[in-house]
């Protein structure tokens, strides 16, 4: 216990006095964001080195990672290698990747997979729409596809959830029609909704039907042990 207070003290204790003296000196000197670079990359790497050493305290992996997050968005923005629409896309990735690795980590904790997605999905989306490459219906069409695909692998993880076709399928299919003509749109998406209605219903009497047919087996079953 101790020695885990003894580490909390030591980093957020050092952070504060490193950024304390850096914004000191701000005020008397322009400082370069390459100095700012290598100070954020020298905490992020000597905060890993700590955890490296006792890998037990894997809160020292946060502070570690959004100074190393930091100093990337910051490297990658001075050089120009990453620019404009890039920038939102490399923070939304950098905050969603974490999620990505408690997953891996983990396999029980799909709950991360939800906001690493959503994440990823509107930076990938950012980034389409800069380059102009979703234009006009493209647009709608491609957040249709985006709610659609985590149904499918609802169900391509376990074919029992069959539920997670049907908002899937509306939602592919709503999104093929904003592909194919905003007219279409008209006409494709309440036929759609009707006809996945009209199946549900049927599969619902269907399945009634099958539930009254074996109570009335059971029963049958029933009458002859007793006779």
């Amino acid at each position: 216990m101790k020695t885990s207070s003894g580490k909390h003290a030591l980093v957020w204790g050092g952070l504060l006095i490193l950024f304390g003296v850096l914004s000191l000196l701000g005020v008397y000197i322009d400082i370069n964001r390459w100095v700012w670079v290598i100070v954020l990359l020298l905490a992020g790497l000597s905060i890993l080195a700590l955890f490296l050493a006792d890998r037990r305290e894997e809160w020292m992996l946060i502070p570690s990672y959004v100074l190393l997050a930091i100093a990337g968005l910051i490297f990658f923005s001075e050089t120009y290698i990453m620019a404009g629409v890039f920038v939102p896309f490399y923070v939304l990735a950098a905050i969603g990747l974490p999620f990505l690795i408690v997953f891996l980590r983990d396999r029980e904790q799909w709950w991360a997979l939800i906001p690493a997605y959503v994440l990823f999905a509107v930076g990938l989306m950012v980034v389409l729409l800069d380059m102009r490459i979703l234009v006009d219906m493209l647009t709608p069409a491609y957040i249709m596809f985006a709610i659609a695909i985590p149904f499918f692998v609802v169900f391509a993880r376990n074919s029992k959830n069959w539920w997670a076709l049907i908002p899937g399928g509306i939602m592919a299919i709503i999104g093929f029609s904003f592909m194919i003509a905003e007219s279409a749109v008209q006409y494709v998406t309440p036929v759609v909704l009707i006809v996945v209605g009209v199946w549900i219903i049927l599969w619902q009497f269907r399945k009634s039907s099958d539930d009254l047919l074996q109570e009335n087996e059971l029963d049958e079953i029933e009458q002859d042990i007793e006779e």
